[in-house]
Parts: C-alpha cells; structure tokens; sequence
C-alpha cells in the first residue's frame, strides 16, 4: 500500500515505499513563493505610508480641534451655573461660577459671572459680599451698560434692605432714573418724611416710560396723604384713660407696657386686701401701688409724641407690607450665562 498525498499538508509530498517509512518533502514553487512575500511587504510599507501621511495633521487643525473641546467645555460650565441657581443652591453656584472665572479669566463673559455671584449672595442674605461683587460688576463694564445700571439698582435695593437710608438718599441725589427714586421714596417712608416720600413716587410715575408701575404708584401716593387720617393721641385722654391702671398704655396701643401695669398692679392690690395688717407691712405694697399707677400716667402722657410716632411706623409698615420696594425689582437683568 503506498500513499502518495496527504492531503492535510500543501506544498510538500509524502510517500510509503514498502514496509519502511519514508518521508520525503520536495520544495514546489519555492521562487514563486518567495516573490509573493517580498510583493506582500512592499505593499505593507506602501500602505502605511500612505496612512501615516493622510493621518497627520497640521497644527492649525490641532488647535481648531483643541478650540472646539474648550469651548464645549466651557459651555458646559456655564448651564451648570445656571442650572444651579435656577434651582435654589446658591452656595454652589458662587463655587462654579469662581471656578469659571479662574479658568478663564479673560473671558469676556466675566462680568455677567460676577453678577451671576452677586444675585446669588444676595439670595443668600449675605448682602455685604452681594454689594462688593455688585460693585466688581460695575468695575468691569462702563457706566452706561445695563449691566452696570442693574448692579447699581441692586446695591441701592440692598441698602434700603439694610436700613442704611443715607446712602440711598445719596445714591439718587440729583438723578433722574426713575427706579433710584422709587428706592429714595421707600427710604422717606421708613424715616416717616411723608412729604418727600410723595414727590419722589410723583416724579418717579412721570419719568417711567411704561404704565406698569402706575398703579402701584399711585396707591403710595395714596398712602402718604393717608398718614394725615391716622387719629394721633393726646395727652388729654391718655390721662383720662390713665385713671385705669396701664389704661393710658392701652389707649396709646402700647400693649407690653399697658400688660406690665396691669399685671403688677393687680398682684399688689391682692397683696394689700389679703396681707399684714401691720402698718409697716401694709404700707409697702400702698407705696409701691401708688409707684407704678403714678408712674403709669406720668410716663403715657410724657410719651404721647412717642406713641404718634410708633403709630405712623406701624401704618409705614402696612403700607411697605402691602406695596413694597420688591415690586420694582422687575428691571431688565442680565439673563442666563449659556446661549443655549
């Protein structure tokens, strides 16, 4: 039996010759073999050649590129910022927003993310830092931008926030933006000048463009000609009702002081019915009786002025309750950080 062709194996022959095995393997087309193997590394190296030059890329187009991702990234930064603050925290919209002023700080986007930090101090309560950053603003931008006439409405809202009435009256000193003076109105309210309060809402409704504000400007109006039907106390009847123990208080609406008379002279009266009948031990409590009753009349008729006062406060109160400053916040802002 002789096997002439394994067929498992290409190129190569085998043969049995008898009982004794032979193995022979004859080279076939080793010349052609050998010329398909250098065609098949000439095209390798043609190949990838050519790759590596369509591949490579001049630096114009890597700096395009690079361009391209900062700017994405940057975008990315500033929805986040404003997605932060749409939602209430605050906190870590002022870290994203430094964040974006130490990556790029000479971007010319800055001023608005200053803003953007200062609104979101103010809606912290933290208004110091909210009026420094408000003022970095106006740093950065000229005097006739809305950017800076924003930040200046908001410093001269915050001030009046604050109780610091001066300032704001020193702020819209000689101006004629009709929101400064809305804000100079308020501040004449709270220091109860109702006077100054009416001409500043009277020329704040004649120089507003719009008749958006007009009829809340008229309600203050309204308001300050009504502090006149206020019924101030006198001292006649502060003394009459005095003759009731804490009744001058009551009728001067002074209720802790009119609670503290009552009260002191009621559990003295108690002490006096039910006490020593010793003169010296029944005599304390007569004198002290008489102490805080004389004392009682004699101080509500002296506070007659006092009590006027506190009233035309708790009528300004009212009338800040009802119309407030806030109504005029509604001024052009800038918006969102991102364009999208």
């Amino acid at each position: 039996m002789c096997l002439r062709r394994m067929p498992f194996l290409s190129r190569r022959r085998w043969f049995f010759s008898g009982n004794l095995f032979q193995v022979r393997r004859f080279k076939v087309g080793h010349s052609s073999f050998r010329r398909r193997f250098i065609s098949s590394i000439l095209f390798f190296i043609i190949f990838h050649s050519t790759y590596a030059q369509n591949s490579h890329r001049s630096t114009d187009q890597i700096e395009q590129d690079w361009k391209n991702y900062t700017s994405f990234q940057k975008n990315e930064l500033l929805n986040f910022c404003d997605f932060l603050f749409d939602e209430g925290y605050y906190e870590r919209t002022v870290l994203s927003c430094f964040r974006y002023i130490f990556l790029y700080p000479d971007d010319e986007l800055i001023p608005l993310v200053y803003y953007r930090i200062s609104r979101s101090y103010e809606e912290s309560g933290i208004s110091d830092l909210a009026i420094e950053y408000y003022q970095q603003v106006q740093s950065e931008v000229g005097s006739g931008s809305s950017e800076y006439r924003s930040a200046l409405y908001r410093i001269t809202h915050l001030h009046l926030q604050n109780g610091n009435y001066g300032k704001v009256h020193d702020i819209a000193s000689g101006t004629n933006d009709p929101y400064l003076i809305v804000f100079d109105g308020y501040a004449n309210i709270s220091e109860l000048n109702w006077v100054e309060a009416k001409e500043s809402f009277l020329a704040a409704r004649k120089r507003f463009r719009s008749d958006r504000y007009d009829r809340t400007l008229r309600r203050l109006i309204r308001a300050c000609d009504g502090v006149s039907s206020i019924s101030k106390r006198s001292g006649f009847y502060t003394g009459l009702f005095g003759i009731f123990p804490g009744g001058g208080r009551i009728y001067q609406q002074d209720w802790a002081a009119a609670t503290g008379v009552l009260v002191s002279s009621i559990g003295l009266g108690i002490q006096l019915i039910g006490g020593s009948s010793s003169v010296i031990s029944s005599g304390i409590p007569v004198i002290a009786l008489a102490a805080i009753y004389g004392g009682s009349v004699l101080g509500s008729v002296r506070d007659v002025e006092y009590a006027n006062q506190q009233l035309q406060k708790r009528y300004a109160r009212g009338v800040k309750a009802k119309l407030g400053s806030r109504n005029f916040l509604d001024f052009p802002e800038p918006g969102h950080l991102s364009s999208d």
